[in-house]
């Protein structure tokens, strides 16, 4: 299971069983309109989850925010100021945060603003299962003036947290101007939510 479910070139669909018994966790990724893959979490070091492809390709997470890539085409190498990072705090509401970026395609040290804002009662589906959550928006601008002619200085991120918890259960994550957007589902974080509101599920329903 685990060495199809990174391999296939088609959109990964994973039991509910395949993802509450494995002994790690599983998150779902889609760049842009690629197929969706699944990634496993290989390691934890430094409150970074680092997530890993059939591929090798390799994501890095905090607190459900993608901090670094490798493999995936224009990575990103860095991000500073990242205890400050209201995913972290838990505090959104006109809450405004700066990082410096670096990219592997020759843009370092670029400056980055977001400006954050939540919003209540956002209900999502998984395993035909209603989950509550909080929807927090990141509005990103860049503050460093473009090395190149850009169209595209700002965008938005988009954060669904489990409402009991404060977990990131989906994300959609845009690292860049121009780059296509990031689709995460923390599928493992999705099934123990269910858990823990008593919700049953069969053990061979997809996702």
């Amino acid at each position: 299971m685990f060495k199809l479910a990174l391999s296939t070139p088609e959109d990964v669909s994973l039991t509910y069983s395949a993802i509450a018994e494995a002994p790690y966790d599983f998150m779902y990724l889609r760049q842009g309109e690629k197929p969706r893959v699944a990634l496993a979490l290989a390691f934890i070091e430094q409150q970074q989850f680092k997530w890993v492809s059939g591929e090798q390709e390799m994501v890095v997470t905090e607190s459900g925010r993608i901090v670094r890539t490798l493999g995936l085409g224009n990575d990103l190498l860095f991000l500073s100021n990242r205890q400050a990072d209201p995913l972290k705090q838990g505090a959104f509401r006109g809450t405004q945060w700066r990082t410096a970026a670096d990219w592997q395609l020759g843009e370092y040290g670029t400056e980055l603003r977001s400006t954050f804002s939540e919003h209540h009662n956002y209900q999502l589906t998984y395993f035909n299962h209603v989950l509550p959550t909080v929807l927090v928006i990141e509005q990103v601008a860049i503050d460093t003036k473009p090395r190149f002619w850009r169209f595209d200085g700002s965008w938005q991120n988009l954060y669904w947290l489990d409402a009991q918890t404060g977990r990131v259960l989906q994300s959609r994550q845009q690292l860049t101007a121009g780059q296509a957007s990031y689709e995460l589902v923390y599928v493992s974080e999705v099934v123990r939510a269910l858990k823990r509101r008593g919700l049953v599920v069969a053990g061979d329903e997809q996702l």
